[in-house]
């Protein structure tokens, strides 16, 4: 049955590169404050290890979400969130990847082509100033940014994703529907999903007057 393949692709390349980070591995991105408002870039190479590339050459349709999110060092619900939603395939006949990328800041998705896994997969681990919302809010408390990145992730979990990134006006950052957030808490956070098909990425506790997070 294509589903069961297609969770098993999942499953298995995923469990190639382990179901989280180790705690010692550094944070892969920074946050820095730029016109008061708070810009994240992450480096999410290793959520995407090389061997991946077999199961993504299948000729089937696959998704990819990627969440970043601010979150209160004590626990609680996300602050804010920014999401990509990916859909790719491996056309046979043009023997490139087809991609289409949707995000706060290309809402109606832009289509995008690669040639090989290396370019797919510089794509899929580069995000460069992503806007995490006003800067204000975080006050003196201590944060931490969790990204949480998937591969073909559940139907009601990408419609979560849709609903989040439609409800960001581009340029603004995610300030939109608590009821969004508050849906998706614990999905962000490492619930819905199963082990092994996401791989997480956790900041150490940062405040504000800390400077950049690197």
């Amino acid at each position: 049955m294509p589903s069961v393949r297609r969770a098993a692709l999942a499953v298995t390349a995923l469990l190639a590169a382990g179901a989280a980070q180790a705690p010692e591995a550094p944070f892969p991105g920074s946050l820095v404050v730029a016109q008061g408002r708070l810009q994240a870039s992450l480096d999410l190479s290793a959520a995407f290890p090389r061997e991946m590339e077999r199961a993504l050459r299948d000729g089937l349709a696959h998704v990819v979400t990627i969440h970043v999110s601010l979150v209160p060092g004590g626990g609680g619900p996300p602050l804010s969130a920014w999401a990509r939603e990916i859909e790719l395939s491996w056309d046979l006949w043009e023997e490139r990847f087809d991609v289409t990328a949707t995000d706060p800041e290309h809402p109606r998705g832009r289509a995008l082509h690669f040639r090989d896994f290396a370019g797919l997969r510089a794509f899929l681990s580069e995000a460069r100033q992503l806007d995490l919302g006003p800067a204000a809010p975080l006050g003196d408390q201590r944060w931490v940014m969790v990204v949480r990145v998937e591969l073909d992730p559940v139907r009601e979990l990408v419609d979560r994703t849709r609903e989040l990134i439609r409800g960001q006006r581009p340029g603004q950052g995610p300030n939109g529907p608590p009821s969004v957030l508050g849906a998706m808490a614990s999905y962000l956070l490492g619930g819905a999903g199963g082990e092994g098909q996401a791989r997480f990425f956790r900041s150490r506790p940062f405040a504000l007057h800390d400077g950049t997070l690197r």
